[in-house]
């Protein structure tokens, strides 16, 4: 079994796959890189070039290429990272965290935002979507659609992932509380992108959607709050509900 793996979904990023596999190593260089990939550009090419395994799955959306990439990693440390140059590269907090978690979430909107990284609209949907989740779902993480994510295994074995598209982070989300990992949330800073997003409008009324269709059922029934420790951007710990 791998010791630390990272795990980046990729649809026709050959902008920026090249930047943002290179600069993971030479941050991180003990990883193993996979890719889940659907691209129809050279996405895949570049990447096993560069040494990257390249998981080939069916056009259907992020959460798939991930659902099947999941089933076929086996790492003690897997990290799920967008391959758009838009989050940190050193991710030696998070590998950190997952000595100690089953599961460590990232929050963008607690952290640094680089100007024009986040759109109006983009900002609204993270932030509106998150205080959702908060008030009517209670649950505690502060950005429910950061695409950075730690799993110790077997947590990403054990996740019973339903979403094709982008819903696929809050439902990750849902997963953990429903699961009862023992999971924290860290600050990152995030960055412009490189190539144009996938994201589209509607996507935001989907992930809401999908968001209460998957977590109202058993947490009406669920008195539990979610436990959910804090780091900072230094990686200090700013709660301990958990210890």
């Amino acid at each position: 079994m791998i010791d630390k793996a990272v795990l980046i979904p990729t649809y026709n990023e050959e902008l920026a796959i090249e930047t943002v596999i290179k600069n993971i190593l030479n941050s991180n260089p003990d990883v193993k890189i996979f890719l889940a990939d659907s691209s129809t550009d050279k996405t895949p090419e570049i990447a096993e070039s560069l040494g990257a395994t390249v998981i080939r799955t069916e056009k259907l959306g992020k959460g798939y290429s991930v659902k099947e990439a999941f089933k076929t990693i086996e790492a003690k440390k897997l990290i799920m990272i967008d391959g758009d140059n838009t989050y940190p590269y050193d991710l030696s907090k998070i590998f950190k965290l997952l000595d100690n978690y089953d599961i460590v979430f990232t929050s963008r909107l607690r952290g640094k935002i680089e100007p024009g990284a986040m759109p109006l609209l983009n900002t609204f949907t993270n932030h509106f979507t998150s205080w959702y989740a908060r008030c009517f779902l209670g649950i505690k993480n502060t950005d429910v659609m950061s695409g950075l994510i730690g799993f110790r295994y077997p947590t990403y074995k054990n996740l019973d992932i339903k979403a094709n598209g982008f819903e696929l982070e809050v439902e990750i989300v849902v997963e953990s509380f429903r699961l009862n990992l023992k999971a924290a949330e860290i600050a990152i800073e995030f960055y412009n992108r490189i190539g144009k997003p996938k994201i589209e409008y509607l996507d935001g009324f989907r992930i809401l959607y999908h968001f209460s269709k998957k977590a109202l059922p058993f947490l009406w029934k669920k008195s539990k709050v979610q436990e959910l420790d804090m780091y900072d951007l230094e990686g200090n710990i700013l709660n301990s509900k958990q210890a």
